[in-house]
């Protein structure tokens, strides 16, 4: 029986429509490019999802190995066109295992912040650091404070689209500077009734300065800073940020 979780990947990409995933491959490819001190090759994605920037990537010229542990999101992924040419993974982030190197990794739409756990999360380094090419880069984003505190905060949100809708309740809990977020998906079923599906989001605001000493311990330098899709600096109104990590060649260590 489909659960919530199965209904949330086949309307994942239909959520995400407002999202430019060429925009979004570009601009990691241009940190790729700007960090890297090797020609990278070969991108692991942590959290891919449904694979659409993984698609884009592939489309640059990376050869894409994508990992998530929803079954359901790589099989929507790998019907995809051009899905083809990527390695689908089903395994947990916070665990996985590669056949060997690879030259970047990077991980998409705060899939960090979902990680709840500072041990898993921290343990996420040493495993990117254990697979990753000297030279390479790890590049990510996360949301900030504000985004959680603020912008989503307690309150309520609603999507209506032609075969479902969505409810989005929120709740912040600044003691642990976390945001639950109840969803209620109402999914148009073949006699034209409407099947309802629940389930939990966690999402846990990060400091930088949590993510350098990590990586730090796990031998990944910190490499750059930004705002959301910029070249820039973050400040206090920020959204989101992206971070970047790299492996040190051994003439630099």
């Amino acid at each position: 029986m489909d659960n919530f979780y199965d209904c949330l990947a086949r309307h994942y990409d239909e959520m995400q429509s407002d999202m430019d995933v060429r925009v979004w491959a570009d601009y990691y490819s241009s940190l790729i490019e700007r960090h890297s001190d090797i020609r990278v090759r070969t991108i692991t994605d942590l959290g891919c999802g449904t694979g659409s920037v993984d698609i884009c990537l592939a489309k640059n010229g990376y050869k894409v190995t994508g990992i998530d542990s929803a079954e359901e999101m790589l099989i929507m992924a790998g019907n995809k066109k051009s899905a083809g040419k990527i390695i689908w993974s089903l395994q947990d982030i916070t665990d996985f295992e590669l056949p060997g190197k690879t030259d970047c990794f990077i991980s998409v739409l705060d899939t960090m912040d979902h990680i709840t756990d500072e041990k898993a999360l921290a343990g996420i380094f040493s495993k990117v650091s254990s697979y990753l090419a000297e030279g390479g880069v790890f590049v990510f984003d996360v949301i900030t404070r504000k985004h959680l505190a603020k912008t989503l905060a307690d309150n309520v949100f609603y999507e209506d689209y032609e075969d479902f809708t969505l409810l989005w309740l929120n709740s912040y809990d600044s003691s642990t500077r976390t945001n639950t977020a109840e969803l209620t998906l109402f999914e148009r079923q073949e006699d034209g009734r409407f099947a309802r599906y629940d389930g939990d989001l966690v999402e846990r605001f990060y400091p930088v300065q949590f993510f350098i000493k990590a990586a730090g311990r796990a031998g990944l330098k910190h490499l750059g800073t930004y705002d959301e899709l910029s070249y820039e600096a973050p400040d206090k109104d920020s959204e989101r940020v992206f971070l970047v990590f790299g492996k040190p060649l051994e003439e630099r260590r």
